[in-house]
């Protein structure tokens, strides 16, 4: 074509444009505005298709990019159309394939559809690696264990370093003896016997019938606790710190408790948590206490989850009320909720005047969903200090929760009364309004959160409280 560009060309600019805005939005995590672009460059697809059928595998490029934009933003049912699309355009679009597959495995009850896709790749195109993976995970997802392993011998054997894949699937499925056997089997065959004998003691834990596996074992290394600890200093004194550490290690667990092999682990890993534990342990045993007490808290400072320390030193200082605070803060902060209720309310009993205790108590109560609890503990709060605005924000939140919408915007009225720069109060204010189907004041509160916050723009979209005002004139207006 001599001047300009031909109507084809014009047609996979546009298209380009709309993928591009489209992923644009989706990095900003803005899902509905990367819809809309998404669609647009189908619609484009669509209403000029005759055109299309001079460059198939062009325009099923862009099928499958849009495809694969739809699935990434969770519009699977969309995707798939796009991806067939695509392979009505080109058949071997293996891209398409495989991820129409992927997509079908993000969707309920779609496992076998996918099955077949990543099949239809391994018909056209055997050893292609992708299809290959897909295959395998989702054959172990399917508990089809035998054909997920087979599938795995194939990928590593076409490139050794797919084991990586078997490496991340014996920690998700830690109890599959099978996978073991074959990370086992890789690393004798890559010469990293400890490792192996490692991956074949896992199996022999879960098989113990296993006899190969056990003969393997035997091999690599005699099951002797002497024998390693002596393998582990010999290797010390070889200068190979890091191989000594892991047999350190290793002797630990075929004799736990053995103090010298634990100094050591923890002198080359002070923050060994499993060392750690075991020299706690052992000083409780010799007596050794308040010994015991700092191993405990260095185990929690590593792992918060681990609250120990505040057990052991509650035994010790029962009516310790900082210790009781910092366990219930603890248990509070790993969103073990019931239990900080439990240990705040032990506290109450003797300090019922303590307004952070009575904040604490309101915060667990309303995490366990206990809304009405929750808010005549804030009450008691404001009953202590009427100005309290956080205690009169979670009141009004968890009246919200319980229906109490009447009374839920006082408090939020009297939060902005405070405190006009308090977004989630308007937010809330916004979510009755809608509740009581009030649009006139609706209107002015949403915006007036979306001002101040940004993010509820997109959370009002999905937000239950908005279902019944979503498709009216007002709220679209707001939320645009």
């Amino acid at each position: 074509m001599p001047f300009g560009r031909s109507k084809e060309e014009k047609i996979a600019e546009s298209v380009k444009t709309c993928i591009s805005e489209g992923k644009k939005e989706q990095a900003k995590g803005r899902k509905t505005p990367a819809k809309m672009k998404y669609r647009s460059a189908l619609r484009i697809l669509s209403e000029n298709e005759r055109i299309l059928m001079d460059d198939r595998k062009k325009f099923s490029a862009f099928y499958r990019q849009i495809g694969k934009g739809l699935y990434e933003i969770g519009r699977y049912d969309t995707a798939i159309e796009s991806f067939e699309r695509a392979l009505n355009l080109d058949e071997n679009n293996f891209e398409a394939w495989i991820q129409k597959g992927e997509t079908y495995v993000s969707m309920t009850d779609m496992e076998e559809y996918a099955l077949n896709c990543f099949e239809e790749v391994l018909k056209l195109e055997p050893d292609n690696e992708k299809a290959l993976l897909n295959k395998a995970n989702l054959l172990m997802f399917l508990d089809r264990v035998d054909e997920s392993i087979e599938t795995f011998k194939k990928l590593i054997e076409q490139n050794r370093s797919n084991i990586s894949h078997i490496h991340k699937l014996v920690k998700k499925r830690p109890d599959n003896p099978q996978l073991w056997k074959l990370e086992a089997e890789y690393f004798e065959d890559s010469g990293k016997k400890e490792k192996a004998a490692k991956a074949y003691e896992k199996v022999l834990n879960l098989n113990p019938d296993d006899e190969e596996s056990l003969e393997k074992l035997k091999e690599l290394r005699p099951d002797d606790p002497n024998i390693l600890l002596s393998r582990a200093e010999k290797l010390e004194e070889q200068g190979k710190k890091q191989e000594a550490h892991e047999a350190y290690l290793k002797a630990l667990e075929n004799d736990p408790g053995n103090e010298k092999l634990i100094d050591k682990i923890l002198e080359k890993d002070p923050e060994n948590t499993e060392a750690l534990r075991e020299k706690a342990e052992l000083m409780e045993k010799q007596g050794e206490r308040v010994k015991a007490l700092r191993y405990y808290k260095k185990i929690h400072d590593i792992e918060p989850e681990d609250i120990t320390y505040f057990n052991k030193a509650i035994e010790l200082n029962p009516n310790n009320i900082n210790l009781l605070y910092k366990k219930g803060d603890a248990l509070y902060n790993c969103e073990k909720y019931l239990g900080a209720l439990e240990t705040y309310e032990k506290i109450v009993e003797e300090n019922e005047d303590d307004i952070d205790l009575w904040h604490n108590k309101g915060a667990c109560l309303y995490q366990l969903g206990r809304y009405e609890e929750a808010a005549k503990a804030f009450k008691e709060v404001l009953e202590r200090d009427g100005t309290d605005v956080v205690a009169r924000l979670s009141k009004g939140a968890a009246l919200y929760e319980l229906g109490e919408y009447e009374e839920a915007m006082n408090d939020f009225n009297e939060v902005v009364k405070a405190d006009q720069d308090t977004p989630s109060a308007w937010y809330y204010k916004a979510k009755i309004a809608a509740k009581q189907g009030n649009l006139k004041l609706l209107k002015p509160i949403l915006t007036r959160a979306i001002s101040m916050e940004e993010e509820y723009r997109d959370q009002a979209k999905e937000d239950e409280a908005f279902q019944e005002v979503k498709d009216t004139d007002v709220f679209k207006e707001i939320v645009s």
